[in-house]
């Protein structure tokens, strides 16, 4: 485990008030495939224009669901513990230094412990379709990242990703939008690239 990566999440998590449980609950909650997907999927229906939608929905649509299964596939391989469950083996006190690295970790939401941590998938989503809207819809959408950041922070604060996951998750879905961007445009760009104003 990286030092800076412990030292920042219980920075983040050891300061929180009630208010911000709440506002970050939501954005956290906000973050889930289960929400953003079809949000966004809205977004692009009224957006897009009837000459443009098909390639932004087909593009944004592999992007999404490509990204979902990358995701998995990454937390299977790196296998890295949650941070509940990282700092709960504290006590057996059998490697990683024990008991120093012993932490209450403050839980916004569902607890989760008995999955894997790299990279975030909120955070993946998150930046993907920030990157979507910024590539297919233009600059005025840039906004979007900080939503996204606000989202990987959420994590951080809730207390079930380390800060190394939200950045891993970040990286990889704002990669994969631009990939998915840049092979839409290389396919229709008149259609992939937003109108200039």
């Amino acid at each position: 485990m990286i030092g800076w990566d412990q030292a920042l999440f219980k920075f983040i998590n050891a300061h929180h008030a009630a208010v911000f449980d709440a506002v970050f609950w939501s954005f956290s909650t906000f973050g889930s495939a289960w929400v953003i997907v079809p949000a966004f999927t809205i977004f692009i229906l009224f957006a897009a224009g009837r000459r443009r939608l098909g390639i932004i929905l087909v593009a944004s649509g592999i992007c999404l669901i490509s990204g979902a299964i990358l995701t998995e596939v990454i937390k299977n391989g790196v296998s890295r513990p949650r941070p509940t469950a990282y700092f709960e083996a504290a006590g057996s006190a059998t490697r990683d230094g024990g008991a120093a690295r012993s932490f209450d970790v403050h839980v916004v939401g569902r607890r989760l412990a008995g999955d894997n941590s790299f990279p975030s998938g909120h955070s993946w989503a998150a930046f993907a379709v920030a990157t979507l809207m910024a590539l297919f819809f233009g600059r005025k959408y840039g906004w979007a990242y900080l939503a996204a950041a606000a989202i990987a922070y959420s994590r951080i604060y809730s207390g079930v990703h380390f800060p190394l996951d939200v950045l891993g998750g970040a990286a990889g879905g704002t990669l994969m939008a631009f990939f998915a961007w840049r092979v839409s445009a290389w396919v229709a760009p008149q259609r992939a690239r937003p109108a200039k104003t």
